[in-house]
């Protein structure tokens, strides 16, 4: 017998072969289905079932009479699920075609914004639904493409106040990052400017989720009612304070203009109006805005983009000759019954300064100084009272800083005293003429239209203010329950009340006097008393810029306001017959009494 092993030794480790290969896959078996079952389980529940996100509602927002301002209609955005993707070239090529957009820039946005295998990648919103029923009708050629229900703004009152509503885009990256948005995730929407930035999370909401089921193809079967899932709680009302339909009428009235306005109300701060042109339709926003678009609204010379009544930094002229009035009376350094003699020019030195009346005004007094804006009478004044006394009572009245507007990017204007003269021009080589200029509303001085309404409002109410505000009241849709803004304190102290008296019926005069400056801001024949200064405020770069302020009724302020013109000419001329118009709206439509 030849040496090896025997036909029965081969059987024998043959089947110890395969004894031990059963054992080990009985084994293997037994460790996947017994051991490792809540891992493999979890992983095929995974593959059958999916959470949706629902998002929440955004609180809608209302005027001062619960007019809807901005609503929410339905908006369709397109998720990305990375496990289910097959053919990623070829969903994004018939994706891109489908909704019109390119697919290099899908590509890009899924790369960046993938964070699992299971997290839904948003990465596009707000198609139509033309395109969105292109998609359901090609489901099958595209895995992994599902699509999601969110609201898109609206804005059904007619109301185009881009700059007051802003708008809402998706968090960024540095977004993510901040401590103010911890709780956001990524493709999440957020308020960008405006009310909607302010009150992003009162208007937000929060988001709920559903368990649905899929098939192998990542088609929804329908939702696991076994499983639980949570409803969205839907954002809060957000009240306004604005007056829908006199925002709608100043908006029309100025539509062809480049300025803005403001409306307060004396009693509180609320801001009643606040209009900025030139605009642009809030909707513009309410989609991702197209690049053609985006470069129109910044190369537009007319700066839509730009919010007048807040950011804007600018001279306000003679309104601002009401600050000289009160730090001269106040400081016993004018007699209001001098008389001082207008010849139309006014010299200092070698240079003369001229006033708006080239005939002059002849002798006036300080009365009689305010109602026809009289340059050459306020030049002399600003001398005595002197360049330190001139920037006191400025900041005394809040200029120089931010009004604390519940809005964004609010600019606090300047007020230039010797410090800063002294370093912009060195130590004692600055003259007299700067201050000259001051006194009239020129020079390094800057102010905001805001800033000139809430100015025209502390004279109203004699020192006693408020904050500007937008916000009038919050509510609960759901259990009604109703917070009310409180306004915040902004007061002048200290001023006299015959020197209250003073400037009040100066003002008066300017509407109401026989050579009153802005006697076109007075609603005829409604029975009104109002009060207002004007101002015309050079311009070296084209036509002289409009204002007017005031306040009515004159005798019991319900309204504080606030008329700029860009390059408009006269104030008398042009801002305040706008204001006179304002004024025979309120009264037409009973929402203010002659006295």
């Amino acid at each position: 017998m030849r040496p090896g092993f025997s036909q029965n030794n081969r059987l024998i480790i043959f089947r110890v072969f395969l004894i031990l290969t059963f054992c080990m896959l009985l084994f293997r078996y037994a460790y996947v289905q017994l051991i490792q079952q809540d891992i493999y389980y979890r992983q095929s529940e995974r593959n059958r079932i999916r959470p949706i996100t629902l998002v929440p509602p955004r609180g809608i927002v209302r005027d001062r009479y619960e007019e809807i301002l901005v609503d929410n209609v339905p908006g369709y955005s397109i998720y990305i699920i990375p496990n289910e993707l097959t053919s990623a070239d070829s969903v994004f090529d018939s994706l891109g075609q489908l909704i019109g957009r390119s697919p290099d820039q899908l590509r890009k946005v899924y790369k960046r914004d993938r964070r699992g295998r299971f997290q839904k990648v948003k990465i596009c919103r707000y198609i139509d639904f033309a395109s969105l029923a292109q998609i359901e009708e090609n489901k099958l050629d595209l895995p992994g493409i599902v699509y999601g229900i969110e609201p898109r703004r609206s804005y059904p009152a007619g109301v185009k106040a881009p700059h007051l509503f802003g708008y809402l885009g998706e968090i960024d990256e540095k977004g993510l990052q901040s401590e103010e948005f911890a709780e956001y995730e990524r493709g999440d929407i957020i308020g960008k400017a405006g009310i909607e930035r302010v009150y992003d999370k009162i208007l937000q909401g929060e988001k709920g989720y559903q368990i649905v089921e899929v098939d192998a193809m990542g088609r929804e079967i329908g939702v696991l009612d076994q499983l639980q899932s949570q409803d969205p709680v839907p954002g809060l009302e957000l009240h306004l304070s604005i007056d829908a339909g006199l925002q709608r009428f100043l908006e029309q009235k100025m539509d062809t203009l480049r300025g803005g306005a403001a409306v307060l109300n004396c009693q509180n701060g609320e801001v009643v109006a606040l209009v900025s042109k030139p605009g642009y339709s809030p909707d513009l926003f309410a989609r991702p805005i197209t690049q053609e678009a985006w470069a129109k609204l910044t190369r537009d010379p007319a700066k839509p983009l730009y919010d007048r009544m807040v950011q804007s930094g600018t001279n306000p002229g003679s309104t601002y000759k009401l600050i000289t009035a009160i730090a001269g009376l106040q400081e016993n350094l004018i007699n209001p019954d001098e008389k001082v003699y207008c010849p139309g020019v006014y010299r200092l030195g070698r240079r003369l300064f001229k006033c708006w009346k080239e005939a002059g005004h002849g002798s006036v007094n300080l009365q009689q100084a305010i109602e026809q804006s009289c340059n050459v009478y306020f030049y002399r004044m600003v001398q005595k009272i002197g360049l330190e006394n001139w920037a006191k009572y400025s900041r005394l009245f809040h200029f120089g800083e931010k009004t604390g507007i519940d809005l964004t990017q609010e600019y606090s204007g300047s007020v230039p005293d010797k410090a800063y003269f002294d370093e912009r021009y060195g130590v004692g080589k600055w003259s007299r003429g700067l201050l000259l200029n001051l006194t009239v509303g020129q020079g390094e001085l800057l102010v905001t239209p805001l800033q000139m309404a809430t100015f025209a409002l502390l004279i109203a109410n004699r020192g006693e203010g408020f904050r500007p505000h937008v916000n009038r009241l919050i509510k609960n849709p759901e259990t009604g329950e109703v917070t009310l803004f409180e306004p915040q304190p902004l007061c002048v102290n200290g001023i006299r009340e015959a020197v209250w008296d003073k400037v009040h019926q100066g003002m008066y005069d300017v509407v109401n006097g026989v050579h009153g400056t802005a006697k076109r801001a007075n609603p005829r024949r409604m029975g009104m008393k109002v009060a207002g200064k004007t101002g015309t405020a050079q311009n070296p770069h084209g036509d002289d810029h409009a204002w007017f302020i005031g306040f009515a009724p004159f005798d019991n302020p319900k309204v504080a306001f606030c008329f700029f013109v860009e390059n408009g000419g006269g104030g008398g001329a042009v801002a305040a017959p706008i204001a006179g118009s304002m004024l025979r709206y309120l009264l037409r439509e009973k929402k203010i009494k002659p006295n």
